[in-house]
């Protein structure tokens, strides 16, 4: 028993001197410290809030734990705030603000690509109308071209019809009708004639038809002696025109002749005399 009751007061004693050695070395320790503050400055200038947030010197922070070793109210407050600051933080974790933020994200990405589409769109919408406009702008520069030209030849056909019908009623043309032979007693065309001039026009009101190849020629003699030929009249006939021939002052008769180039054969179809 006195070797247990020895060995109980040599742990007994050892445990009072390594506290009051630690005692000692903690009372050495906050004596080389300048800064002092009560627990009525600790807690009202909210050093507790900063000390938990690390916003504290390290003086700051010894003097924070040398109040909460001396008042364990003070240590309760520095653990509450700790728990309540930490509690934040986890809630603001458990938060959905990063899936809002993702949704967000993406609600910005689905408009920005609806936006570029529309744009394209639009864009391709007014490339294609540019080259529609400009087709359709060709298309009208095309007809009105063909319009114009249109116009300019039924403008100057409208002129030539004008100009022989003045050539035909004038009081200095002579009207010499060409009729038929005894073979082709039905032919019969019209020589409109200037007196001053000599100008000559021909009108067919009926000729033969002749086979393909051959056509018709228009001949001036002078007193059975010289001819001369002043047109040709080539199929289709124009009944509805009127075939310019060349001028001729002097001539006593007109003669209208269908004509065989391959077989180099002619023959008469009308004749007239002319009295000068």
């Amino acid at each position: 028993m006195s070797c247990i009751r020895l060995i109980q007061i040599l742990k007994r004693g050892f445990w009072q001197i390594r506290t009051t050695f630690s005692g000692i070395c903690y009372l050495l320790r906050w004596s080389n410290i300048q800064l002092k503050v009560t627990k009525k400055e600790l807690i009202e200038g909210g050093w507790i809030d900063k000390y938990v947030l690390g916003l504290t010197s390290e003086e700051e922070n010894l003097e924070v734990e040398r109040l909460a070793h001396l008042y364990p109210d003070i240590q309760d407050q520095v653990n509450a705030t700790r728990k309540k600051i930490c509690g934040s933080f986890n809630r603001k974790l458990t938060n959905p603000v990063f899936h809002n933020s993702f949704i967000t994200k993406r609600r910005v990405l689905r408009g920005s690509a609806f936006i570029v589409f529309v744009s394209l769109a639009a864009f391709g919408f007014l490339w294609w109308k540019h080259f529609d406009l400009k087709e359709t702008y060709n298309f009208q520069c095309e007809k009105s071209a063909a319009d114009q030209a249109k116009l300019a030849q039924m403008s100057s056909f409208s002129q030539k019809v004008s100009e022989r019908s003045a050539f035909i009623n004038s009081a200095t043309t002579e009207r010499i009708k060409v009729k038929g032979c005894e073979s082709t007693p039905d032919a019969e065309v019209l020589v409109f004639k200037c007196k001053n001039s000599g100008k000559m026009m021909l009108q067919v009101v009926d000729l033969p038809a002749l086979p393909e190849g051959q056509h018709y020629e228009v001949w001036t003699q002078w007193n059975d002696s010289t001819s001369h030929m002043i047109g040709m009249i080539e199929l289709p006939i124009k009944y509805d025109s009127m075939y310019v021939l060349n001028s001729d002052l002097n001539y006593t008769l007109l003669q209208i002749t269908a004509v065989d180039p391959v077989l180099n054969f002619s023959h008469p179809v009308c004749m007239a005399h002319v009295d000068l």
